[in-house]
């Protein structure tokens, strides 16, 4: 028998978690890296709105636009700078924590070596940030400085409008004014409100994917605990242990058992899991995680596996060690915990004559209580593997709490930049409104009302885009567990009303703003 090192276990086991991290660590500096480029955007675009006339003064004074220029785009070049030196040192500790030999994954290896590397491709991705944060620092100031002084001395001017789309139709003359002027300032100020929905889209992804991955998890470990595993002791046996000896402790133990053994399989490597559990302390369990009672007539493919053979059709597959080939029909899928594997009843695998052994007995006999053999590797009790899976939550809540703080971060800090551009853009407008006899309370309520529209479609759209995320992240990340994506009313509440909360946070803290604004100024400062 030649097998590649591939197809080993303990080194397939090892590459998977290492392809697991190489893909989380795609993953989550891209999405942080998104945040903060469009926070920076949306704070140098204030920045730069709001300083209009200072900026004009300076130009006025005689100021070349070069050295006005290195003077705001210095913001982001020291911001990068600044974020890049703490980030490493952050990241560092952070990856210690995770990555040692007392940390989170010290649970799963035991490794020779546990220094911390930064790969190669880190240092022009830093240096890269730093230069894209400039960037848009450069770009968002020389809107700024088009025209003469006097252009950029001139307080921001809405542009002219056109009649919107909404306005040919007969149903617009009874809409509310509040309605109308909402709609019509979306329509003038389409980035505007893009980088808004965008952020509030954002944040719902995290939350939903944060909150959904601890859900999915816990079922996970439930459906492990109640349905699969109903045992109380695992009784590893030897390899090539004798048949009728291991049936005859399994017996005695009152307990289930199994046979796992590597088959050759369309030439890929997968586990044979031939199981007798007439107790039902060892389940299978179908792709709607019900119980499976394991028919004789056929096989059944783990979910990984399904591509191989339709329902109906017949598999051809191979013992390693051995020439020869076995054909049986696929009547159905099931949900492995750990292993790519074919499952069979042992009632089957008599009629096709394989030969196998046991591999271990499942018993509600308890670790101490069961007398030593020769035939026994090794016993394990369910609550140890029960702990170990409990570790990983661990591991879990700690990547919940960074999305779900990530989340409301860039919910408010980009929220109220834009809530902060939204004021100034429309200062006129607004001072208009309050000479036109409209209380503060009620323009509030116009600035309020904007920001929960466009909450309303973000969330519409957030949902469904981090369900879809979590389930490419579940695929990704924890492919071998074959876990099934499940979300609790509570991770939906919780996501809609953070984002809703953070929305009416800023929406009120912009509007409150109304109450000090210059009617003067406003008003007379286009003239």
């Amino acid at each position: 028998m030649v097998t590649p090192k591939d197809d080993h276990v303990v080194y397939k086991e090892s590459q998977g978690e290492a392809e697991e991290g190489k893909t989380m660590g795609s993953v989550l500096p891209v999405l942080f890296l998104a945040i903060a480029i469009l926070t920076m955007v949306t704070t140098m675009h204030r920045i730069a709105t709001k300083e209009k006339t200072q900026i004009g003064t300076l130009k006025a004074l005689g100021f070349k636009n070069r050295r006005i220029l290195f003077h705001y785009t210095s913001y982001g070049l020291f911001i990068g700078l600044t974020g890049t030196g703490f980030g490493n040192a952050l990241g560092y500790g952070v990856c210690k924590l995770i990555m040692s030999e007392n940390g989170m994954m010290g649970t799963y290896f035991d490794m020779p070596d546990w220094s911390a590397a930064i790969p190669e491709f880190c240092y022009p991705v830093l240096i890269g940030t730093v230069l894209l944060l400039t960037l848009i620092s450069y770009l968002s100031v020389r809107q700024q400085l088009r025209g003469t002084a006097a252009d950029a001395l001139r307080p921001y001017s809405p542009k002219k409008m056109k009649k919107i789309f909404f306005e040919r139709f007969r149903f617009w003359d009874k809409l509310h004014f509040g309605t109308k002027w909402n709609i019509r300032d979306l329509s003038r100020h389409k980035s505007r409100s893009a980088m808004t929905l965008f952020g509030i889209v954002g944040c719902m992804v995290l939350m939903v994917g944060g909150l959904g991955m601890r859900d999915t998890m816990s079922g996970f470990l439930e459906l492990l605990d109640k349905d699969i595993s109903n045992y109380t002791t695992k009784v590893n046996l030897i390899d090539d242990a004798d048949f009728k000896q291991s049936k005859a402790l399994s017996e005695e133990l009152d307990g289930d058992w199994e046979s796992l053994s590597g088959i050759s399989l369309d030439g890929d490597t997968v586990t044979l899991d031939i199981v007798h559990n007439p107790g039902g302390l060892l389940n299978v369990m179908d792709e709607d995680n019900n119980r499976l009672g394991l028919s004789d007539e056929g096989v059944y493919l783990c979910l990984r596996l399904r591509d191989k053979a339709e329902i109906g059709d017949e598999i051809t597959f191979s013992p390693y060690g051995s020439k020869d080939a076995y054909k049986a029909t696929v009547i159905g899928y099931n949900r492995s915990v750990m292993t790519e594997s074919v499952t069979m009843s042992d009632k089957l695998a008599d009629k096709l004559g394989l030969d196998y052994s046991i591999s271990s007995v499942y018993t509600n006999t308890k670790a101490d209580e069961i007398k030593s053999s020769d035939l026994i590797s090794g016993k394990q009790d369910k609550a140890q593997l029960m702990e170990t899976f409990n570790s990983f939550v661990q591991i879990m809540d700690s990547m919940v709490i960074i999305l779900v703080v990530a989340a409301v971060i860039l919910g408010v800090v980009v929220l109220y930049n834009l809530g902060i551009m939204s004021y100034v853009e429309r200062s006129r407008e607004l001072a208009t409104l309050k000479v036109l006899g409209f209380r503060n309370r009620t323009i509030g309520k116009l600035l309020i009302s904007q920001n929960i529209w466009l909450t309303v479609i973000g969330v519409i759209i957030g949902l469904p885009a981090g369900v879809g995320v979590l389930q490419w992240l579940l695929t990704a990340l924890a492919g071998e567990y074959e876990m099934k994506l499940m979300l609790g009313v509570l991770t939906y509440s919780v996501s809609i009303l953070l984002t809703f909360g953070v929305s009416l946070l800023v929406g009120l803290m912009v509007a409150g703003k109304n109450k000090k604004i210059d009617m003067v100024e406003a008003l007379k400062g286009t003239e």
